[in-house]
């Protein structure tokens, strides 16, 4: 018992001791080799680290808003606070030419342009909400101005305050190649019902992917002829949209209050 025992241990040792003889050769082997597979693959790995990110900046959002030569003395606070000369992209649109008192015009606001003439339009299809068409309108205005190298439509009005950088970030989390309608709902439960909860409130912001963008440009007008009874813009907008099989994707982070 006591020799099977011993002669089992001395195998036991004897094959444990090749095994780690095997190893060290091994070993000495490779470090013995050029290093230089291993600093191709280190290096190929660093430069892929640092490869450019194709995501979403501040360049790729345009924003229309749209606001009352009127009312711009009292709202223009409100977009200067957040505007960014020579950085962000974009329009005011206007009713009408600025007065003497707004001229010349501050460079801390957005560069302005008067809304189309519409009233062939109007005299067309009976619309009974001509301000609200000449709102709506504006998305084929700003789309004609502004098309290369945009990923984001971004509609408001003329006392709408965008957080520049948390909105890009979070665009950046959809797929600005496909048809996409971002709004957000009202804080008034009653505005929700009278409306709709698939509706984005305008004074929140309403987002438009290039491509529904595109559509819409295209087919807007067609929308006033089919619904010239709808007096809300947000609603304008909204069932246009709907007609192209778009749906709303309701954000939190947008309010209007």
């Amino acid at each position: 018992m006591i020799s099977s025992t011993f002669n089992f241990s001395s195998t036991a040792i004897w094959k444990t001791l090749a095994f780690s003889t095997l190893i060290i050769i091994v070993l000495v082997i490779f470090s013995n080799q050029p290093n230089s597979l291993q600093t191709d693959i280190i290096h190929v790995a660093t430069n892929q680290s640092f490869l450019p990110l194709n995501t979403t900046n501040v360049s790729h959002l345009v924003f229309g808003l749209v606001g009352s030569t009127k009312a711009w003395r009292y709202r223009k606070p409100y977009i200067e606070s957040w505007w960014r000369p020579n950085t962000t992209r974009g329009y005011l649109y206007l009713d009408r030419t600025p007065t003497d008192d707004l001229l010349p015009w501050s460079q801390y606001s957005p560069p302005f342009r008067i809304s189309d003439d519409n009233s062939k339009l109007l005299e067309e299809t009976k619309h009974v909400a001509p301000i609200m068409v000449r709102m709506v309108h504006a998305v084929i205005e700003v789309f004609r101005e502004e098309r290369e190298g945009v990923r984001w439509y971004v509609m408001g009005d003329d006392d709408s305050i965008f957080f520049v950088d948390n909105l890009v970030d979070e665009l950046s989390k959809y797929d600005h190649t496909k048809y996409i309608y971002i709004g957000g709902h009202s804080e008034s439960i009653i505005s929700n019902q009278i409306y709709s909860y698939d509706m984005g409130f305008g004074g929140a912001g309403l987002i438009l992917s290039y491509p529904l963008a595109k559509m819409v440009q295209q087919n807007i007008e067609d929308c006033f002829r089919r619904y010239p009874y709808l007096n809300s813009a947000d609603l304008i907008l909204m069932t246009c949209v709907n007609d192209f099989g778009v749906s709303v994707t309701p954000h939190q982070g947008l309010h209007q209050v």
